[in-house]
């Protein structure tokens, strides 16, 4: 009997964590979506979740854009195996951030 309250409670305890390790993955995915984003849209936009959907190893979120002077645009984002940050917008054309001109950059060594 008392093998199996140790396994119940570890089995408790084991299920308990699992979707605590998931949140943290989630909310990293999430800070990492709002950062490509905000490069895309630019610093003063405005971004709320909307939805998120687990699906083959990557997580899906919805997000609504509203860029400061600009109409809001609900865009999918979802971050990759290999840590690479996809953004499409409703049509599912992929939003890239502008790259900058050479003389835009910012080094530490000039």
């Amino acid at each position: 009997m008392k093998t199996f309250t140790s396994f119940a409670v570890s089995m408790v305890l084991a299920s308990a964590a699992l979707p605590a390790m998931a949140g943290q993955k989630d909310n990293e995915n999430l800070t990492q979506c709002k950062s490509e984003l905000r490069k895309v849209f630019g610093e003063n936009t405005r971004l709320n979740l909307k939805s998120m959907k687990r699906s083959s190893g990557s997580i899906h979120m919805r997000i609504l854009a509203r860029p400061a002077g600009s109409e809001s645009q609900m865009v999918t984002c979802w971050v990759d195996s290999s840590g690479l940050t996809n953004v499409v917008d409703k049509e599912g054309v992929a939003l890239i951030a502008p790259m900058m001109e050479a003389g835009e950059k910012v080094s530490l060594n000039d």
